[in-house]
């Protein structure tokens, strides 16, 4: 199983939006989103996703398994602090999930990208909690600090450590 990132062109946008729709239905199980009244889990201010195309401290890939679309992976740096890279979405398909995909494409994300990193976590969602904990856990060993901080509006988990290249 062959796992690429590919950074996602501006042409390519469209993709993206659309495979967020299935992040944002994902995320509905912990959010009590609800769907729109046409049936779609859309309704996501698509206009957030602009930084990616014009600042140099975001960078949008799709995950590919076997030349696959598999998903995405949003890098930022943080707003409140530019010295840490931050994983601002992630989403895998099902169809992928469980067979090391995820833990794959953090290795390549911080080996592209070395310095501090953080990841948030909704505290509703145990099973990311895990998954976080063991992807980083596969890099960095128990070297990282796991608390709870308020992002914007929600309290959420916060990995943080860091990697050197």
């Amino acid at each position: 199983m062959e796992v690429q990132l590919v950074k996602i062109e501006r042409e390519e946008r469209h993709v993206l939006e659309n495979l967020f729709c299935y992040y944002v239905y994902d995320m509905s199980e912990y959010m009590k989103w609800n769907p729109a009244e046409d049936g779609t889990f859309g309704g996501y201010d698509v206009s957030k996703f602009d930084p990616y195309w014009i600042r140099d401290d975001h960078v949008p890939y799709f995950i590919k398994v076997d030349n696959q679309l598999a998903g995405f992976i949003l890098i930022r740096r943080y707003p409140s602090d530019f010295t840490r890279y931050d994983v601002a979405q992630f989403f895998v398909l099902r169809k992928f999930k469980g067979q090391g995909v995820g833990k794959c494409v953090l290795a390549q994300v911080v080996r592209a990208f070395p310095g501090k990193w953080q990841i948030r976590i909704l505290l509703e969602n145990s099973g990311a909690l895990s998954f976080w904990k063991s992807a980083v856990s596969n890099i960095v060993g128990e070297d990282y600090e796991l608390s709870k901080a308020i992002d914007v509006d929600l309290v959420m988990y916060f990995i943080q450590f860091e990697t050197t290249s």
